[in-house]
């Protein structure tokens, strides 16, 4: 009897000891959540991290003292548009990044508002040409100027004016939320990007020179990164903030015709008339055409066989280029290739 309760007092110690250390049948694992991401329709880059609403598009001076800029290095689209005198202006679109401070900012044209359209944008300028602000005021676009927001622009020390007027994002977001502009998600159509291991196809394309007749650049393909290298003077094009040259994983050439109508040669841009195009990306270059519905619609790139334009992913850059723009380029180890026709015509890629 000794001996059986002996046994039932090992048998409850053994079940003690089970239970204390865990013996009893494992539960699974519950699974991995799963990883959602979100691709950016204007570079194809994927990020776990939602993208904003809409994009800011911001008018930013190229000319003199403007040059270097502040912050071209984190925006995903640059539009280098003709402007009056033979010079340009860029429109700056960021969607992915938005840095600091912005600048420096100056006055829209109404093809800039344009633009803004197409890519459901907010719009940031400091100043107007006439036509530009009676097309603001329209409230096409939602906007931000210097010259009605009574937002704080300031001016830094190191440029002369009138290419110094920067503002903060802080001032930015702060008018975007109070304005409600990021409530509503806006569908922005999405360019076509080449699948990991797709070759594009075009001939070799190495250099691309594009000259406004007071404003030009180059563009020097850099096969070590697959990157076009922006060069402007011969001398790198550099980002103001990071000293590091402006780099581009795409350049667009898109083929507009222009024509003055004031008497200070102010330039009127069909944006929906249609023309040539070229993509230069992974050093090759496509030939073919751009479209464009209406100014609520993008801008639609393809190539001479009626396929979409397919970039690279990453940052582009983005040439309008009219009638009085030369835009040439060089194949490896060939002279100029000028386009069909005489290298002699203003405006021969």
């Amino acid at each position: 009897m000794k001996k059986r309760n002996i046994l039932i007092v090992l048998v409850l110690c053994v079940l003690a000891v089970c239970l204390m250390t865990g013996c009893k049948k494992e539960e699974p694992a519950p699974p991995e959540p799963e990883v959602v991401t979100y691709t950016s329709p204007l570079t194809g880059v994927e990020r776990e991290k939602k993208y904003p609403a809409r994009p800011l598009v911001v008018s930013i001076d190229n000319v003199g003292d403007a040059i270097p800029q502040s912050w071209l290095s984190k925006a995903d689209l640059v539009y280098e548009f003709p402007v009056e005198g033979q010079q340009s202006r860029l429109n700056a679109i960021y969607y992915s990044k938005f840095p600091e401070e912005f600048g420096p900012i100056r006055s829209t044209r109404p093809y800039f508002v344009d633009l803004t359209r197409e890519y459901k944008g907010i719009f940031l300028a400091h100043g107007w040409s006439p036509a530009a602000r009676d097309y603001l005021m329209s409230d096409v676009v939602p906007y931000i100027n210097a010259m009605n927001s009574g937002l704080d622009f300031y001016r830094v020390a190191d440029k002369e004016g009138p290419h110094d007027s920067y503002i903060k994002w802080s001032e930015v977001r702060g008018e975007i939320k109070e304005r409600g502009w990021w409530k509503n998600k806006k569908k922005i159509r999405a360019f076509k990007f080449l699948e990991e291991g797709e070759e594009s196809i075009g001939e070799g394309a190495i250099k691309i020179m594009v000259d406004y007749g007071a404003s030009e650049c180059e563009y020097v393909y850099d096969a070590e990164t697959n990157k076009y290298l922006r060069y402007i003077d011969g001398e790198p094009y550099i980002d103001h903030e990071t000293g590091k040259q402006i780099a581009v994983s795409n350049v667009l050439v898109q083929r507009v015709s222009s024509y003055a109508y004031d008497s200070k040669g102010r330039l009127e841009i069909d944006m929906c008339e249609g023309g040539k195009a070229r993509l230069f990306t992974n050093g090759k270059v496509v030939k073919g055409t751009w479209s464009r519905e209406d100014l609520d619609s993008r801008t639609i790139f393809v190539d001479n066989d009626g396929n979409e334009f397919k970039l690279t992913v990453g940052n582009s850059w983005v040439q309008v280029a009219d009638q009085d723009t030369s835009v040439k380029y060089k194949k490896p180890k060939v002279e100029e290739a000028p386009e069909e026709g005489s290298a002699d015509l203003p405006g021969a890629e």
